[in-house]
């Protein structure tokens, strides 16, 4: 490890409330972790179970729930205007050509630059962000400004650096003012995100905020509670097929206190442990 990365580490630690360099003892703090999350789990199981000891009541039959909308369904939807632009597209080349010319999308129109995703073909992540941030969209480069800053210490901090990532917007335009897409817009550039998924290949995504998670989880779902595990979804030949898909917050989150820290620190820490091969 450089002395950048060195120093990005030591930084991040302090904002995260580290004020001890060295303890009496030794401690893993992976271990640690791994205990943890294990008792969490004992714990959910168990406490359903005990309240039904205790008020001695069958617990009630499963009922009906309501059916996510999957991107598969999405894609049904999907406004012809993409679904003919992406059609025969199977190159990263012909895909970014593709998306720069999409005319269709108002988004396109008011953005200075498309944001586009960028990192090796292959990788074992791939980092989907939120809509551009106007520091991406002045600079046409994914997680720059301070949210890329933010995201390289991140990184850092479990010893990976963003060039080993693949890293993606979750829609290659910013709104305007920053406003959050309407559904329109989410439904047509919902495509060009699986088509990337699918051309380049990662074993793995990891979704870094609310508009990638209901992107590419559904609608329905709520970012905060998906976050913190890995969960196996599938978009079919658009999306590449089945791959293992983790939310977590978005690395701008890192400033909005504590709790938000503790669990963006839980997240790296079960990324690192399922790189270095500990996890599935």
């Amino acid at each position: 490890m450089d002395a950048g990365a060195v120093a990005a580490l030591l930084e991040l630690q302090i904002e995260w409330g580290v004020d001890v360099l060295l303890d009496e003892e030794p401690h893993d703090r992976f271990a640690e972790w791994a205990t943890e999350q294990a008792a969490r789990t004992a714990n959910q199981a168990a406490v359903p179970a005990i309240e039904r000891a205790v008020r001695n009541v069958e617990p009630r039959p499963p009922t009906a729930r309501k059916e996510l909308h999957s991107p598969a369904a999405a894609l049904s939807a999907a406004p012809e205007a993409t679904l003919r632009a992406l059609d025969g597209i199977t190159t990263i080349e012909a895909l970014e050509k593709a998306i720069d010319g999409f005319v269709a999308c108002n988004l396109r129109g008011t953005a200075t630059h498309t944001v586009l995703p960028r990192g090796p073909v292959g990788a074992r992540v791939m980092v989907i962000g939120d809509a551009p941030d106007a520091d991406e969209d002045r600079s046409g480069v994914v997680f720059s400004g301070e949210s890329g800053s933010l995201l390289t210490r991140m990184l850092a901090s479990i010893g990976r650096s963003r060039e080993e990532m693949i890293l993606a917007p979750a829609i290659p335009w910013r709104p305007p003012g920053g406003r959050p897409p309407s559904p329109v817009e989410v439904a047509q550039c919902l495509p060009m995100l699986l088509r990337s998924i699918a051309l380049y290949q990662p074993e793995r995504l990891v979704l870094c905020g609310g508009l990638a998670t209901r992107m590419l989880l559904g609608p329905d779902v709520n970012p905060a509670r998906a976050r913190g595990c890995w969960r196996t979804t599938s978009w079919g030949p658009e999306g590449g097929g089945q791959r293992p898909v983790m939310a977590m917050r978005h690395p701008s989150q890192l400033r909005a206190g504590a709790t938000a820290r503790r669990q963006i620190w839980d997240d790296m820490l079960l990324l690192a442990v399922t790189l270095d091969g500990t996890v599935n």
